[in-house]
């Protein structure tokens, strides 16, 4: 029986090891087939999802930003636009009828 007991011992441990050892190659296959899909994407020039958000997120902050400045622009244009239209075209005087002669 010892003898038994010690090879399904050494199996055991044997079995351990090629599972261990099958794990970090499956492991390592994984990052190389990570590492080749990135190269592959960034040569095509495509970003992650990740980067996409984050960018996305910083135009919708500039967008209402660039809302926001037209907006105080146009309030702080408006009165000097009618003022400048009120200094661009002066009354005329009326004219006297009899200034009138043919």
């Amino acid at each position: 029986m010892r003898g038994r007991s010690r090879f399904i011992s050494d199996m055991a441990q044997m079995a351990n090891g090629a599972a261990t050892a099958l794990g970090g190659l499956r492991e390592e296959i994984d990052n190389i087939a990570r590492q080749r899909t990135e190269r592959s994407q960034n040569s095509r020039g495509l970003v992650t999802r990740e980067e996409f958000d984050a960018l996305q997120t910083r135009h919708e902050a500039l967008v209402a930003r660039v809302a926001v400045l037209e907006s105080q622009l146009a309030k702080v244009n408006q009165p000097a636009g009618k003022a400048a239209a009120k200094k661009a075209s002066p009354k005329k005087a009326p004219k006297k009828d009899g200034a009138k002669k043919a």
